[in-house]
């Protein structure tokens, strides 16, 4: 009895194996533990020091006014501290929970949002953009380097939305006349049709050109949906992850938990600087949301999305996409070689790390160090916001402070994170 009792229980365990989700069995987190087992995880404990000597060097010699980290593996946070000043002048310590412009940051929340809309069968990625929004142009700039010239040819391919989400569009938006201002916008959807008429600098596809094509995958989303950007990534992506403190737009009320931005004089030294991604986020007119820019929020909150992509897909207990929309977004999307660099791959809404073949190959990417895993995804914002995603190591990396321009702090943290793995 208790042979076929035994045989049984393994048959049904067997069956239920089949049955269930993948996602019951992967482990995944879904919530971020404070409380971390090193020996666990193999992380030496004692080497994450470097990591706060490495930035509060920088804070001490007044190159940057402030960082804030954020470091998770297998979802155990095992470094997460604030160096530095929110403000240098007031001298009002920086805090975990203080808000960051993001800047560029934006653009993989608003392509995760687009892509929730690709799942639910409402387009294909190989679409011409022209289907949904008529004013697509399909004229390339017969010499793109003349500026004076008006002269346009046929484009040899129509954009489509694949090439918008992979910058390879050509899209370089409306020339501006000297001495004229610009324009000024209500609503997203006025600038798209202004934005896509333009001719291309080069024909789709055959060349990487960041990132004028952001606004109209963010209009893609509003004609999509039926809701505007800002309700659907607020509605869809970050309250189902638990983000909160995330927006385009803000209460006054909350000013005093943004951290100030800084550049720096001739001599190097800080200078507080008036910077805002995309509008200020405390006018009252908050119609318009860039989807290549203007989010701001907690670090906190950033690696809540990164985790959700490093899960394939899911967290919090709520999935935002598919394993597979994950897979593809993983992707090289671009021609070789490229605009972006020797070795510069770009998927649907990150950077890819290459896998290594010779110094030669891969000294030109930007923000590129030897530790990072092949394969790893990331991207970052003007005001020196970034993230990595290493689906190899199970690793988030974020390092967040507002200052330009690049202090190559960035590439020395990493190095310092990833020093700690045993």
């Amino acid at each position: 009895m208790k042979t076929r009792a035994l045989a049984l229980s393994i048959a049904s365990l067997i069956a239920f194996s089949y049955l269930a989700p993948a996602s019951a069995f992967a482990g995944d987190p879904q919530k971020f533990d404070y409380s971390p087992d090193f020996a666990a995880l193999e992380v030496a404990a004692s080497r994450l020091a470097r990591i706060d000597a490495l930035l509060q060097d920088y804070v001490d010699r007044g190159i940057i006014p402030h960082a804030l980290t954020f470091v998770a593996r297998e979802g155990e946070v095992i470094h997460h501290k604030a160096f530095g000043w929110r403000d240098v002048e007031s001298r009002d310590p920086l805090s975990k929970d203080n808000i960051f412009r993001m800047f560029s940051q934006t653009k993989a929340i608003t392509t995760v949002a687009l892509l929730t809309l690709f799942e639910q069968g409402k387009f294909q990625l190989d679409d011409p953009v022209s289907l949904y929004i008529p004013e697509m142009t399909d004229r390339v700039w017969a010499n793109p380097a003349d500026r004076t010239s008006t002269q346009t040819r046929p484009a040899a391919t129509p954009v489509t939305i694949r090439h918008l989400l992979s910058h390879t569009s050509g899209m370089q938006g409306p020339r501006r006349v000297p001495g004229q201002p610009a324009k000024e916008y209500a609503t997203l959807e006025e600038w798209v049709r202004d934005l896509v008429a333009a001719p291309l600098g080069w024909d789709p596809g055959t060349e990487w050109n960041y990132h004028t094509a952001s606004d109209v995958w963010g209009y893609l989303v509003e004609y999509f949906s039926g809701r505007s950007l800002q309700e659907y990534v607020t509605e869809v992506v970050l309250e189902p992850l638990g983000i909160t403190d995330m927006a385009w737009y803000f209460d006054p009320a909350m000013a005093g938990r943004f951290v100030s931005t800084y550049g720096v004089d001739d001599q190097g030294r800080l200078v507080a600087r008036e910077w805002w991604s995309g509008r200020n986020p405390f006018q009252q007119d908050r119609r318009f949301a860039n989807a290549g820019t203007g989010l701001s929020g907690t670090i906190e909150g950033y690696a809540r999305f990164c985790q959700m992509i490093l899960n394939y897909g899911e967290f919090n207990g709520h999935r935002i996409l598919g394993r597979r929309t994950i897979e593809m977004m993983q992707n090289n999307q671009l021609p070789m070689p490229n605009g972006g660099g020797n070795g510069h791959q770009f998927g649907i809404g990150f950077q890819i790390n290459p896998e290594p073949d010779g110094d030669t190959s891969r000294r030109a990417i930007p923000n590129f160090t030897p530790m990072v895993s092949p394969g790893a995804l990331s991207w970052g914002g003007a005001a020196n916001t970034d993230y990595i995603i290493d689906h190899k190591e199970k690793m988030v990396i974020i390092l967040y402070t507002n200052r330009t321009p690049d202090t190559k702090v960035w590439e020395k943290f990493l190095n310092t994170v990833y020093q700690v793995l045993e």
